[in-house]
């Protein structure tokens, strides 16, 4: 039998709602998390697993499958997480699609930017723009992934602040306009 909506309440009224902090959690947070996780929606989830630990090196913390579909996967880039699934309709969640204009970028940093998207493109992700040196101090490339999402592939090759970088890519941008 359903619940009201009202002893739902009650309920969770009796249930601790503060952050935890212990051996696996501070302030509310799993360790080995970041505050941020992005989730992304692909079609053919499982082989996207495959290619991002595969190309980038990610590590499978967990995959819960509906049957054949990827409900929810968590993988682990160097010092960040992500999850990703595959589409349900149910839930709202939709892949891109194809071959259409993307309305966001992942941004990865990794040791060795050449190497990595050269192993992309190997696995069929297209290369929006080829490796290349910027003002910034990183050595950048972007990917579009077989799955549709836009990556930004990075390593940091000047030890910059964040100040000083900002600062040459403002310095870089003035001269872009007009």
């Amino acid at each position: 039998m359903f619940k009201t909506a009202r002893s739902l309440v009650s309920e969770n009224r009796n249930m601790t709602t503060t952050a935890a902090t212990g051996e696996f959690t501070t302030d509310g947070l799993p360790h080995g998390r970041t505050s941020l996780t992005p989730h992304i929606v692909v079609a053919r989830a499982a082989d996207a697993i495959d290619f991002y630990r595969d190309v980038f090196g990610a590590t499978v913390h967990g995959v819960t499958r509906f049957g054949d579909i990827v409900a929810h996967a968590e993988i682990e880039f160097a010092s960040g997480r992500m999850t990703l699934s595959d589409s349900m309709e149910s839930y709202g969640l939709v892949a891109p699609t194809a071959g259409a204009a993307v309305s966001y970028s992942l941004a990865l940093y990794v040791p060795d930017v050449d190497d990595v998207v050269t192993r992309a493109a190997d696995a069929g992700a297209t290369i929006r723009e080829p490796v290349s040196t910027f003002v910034s101090g990183d050595r950048f490339g972007s990917i579009l992934d077989p799955f549709g999402v836009r990556w930004s592939v990075q390593t940091r090759v000047d030890d910059l602040s964040d100040e000083e970088s900002n600062r040459r890519v403002e310095e870089w941008a003035a001269t872009q306009q007009g």
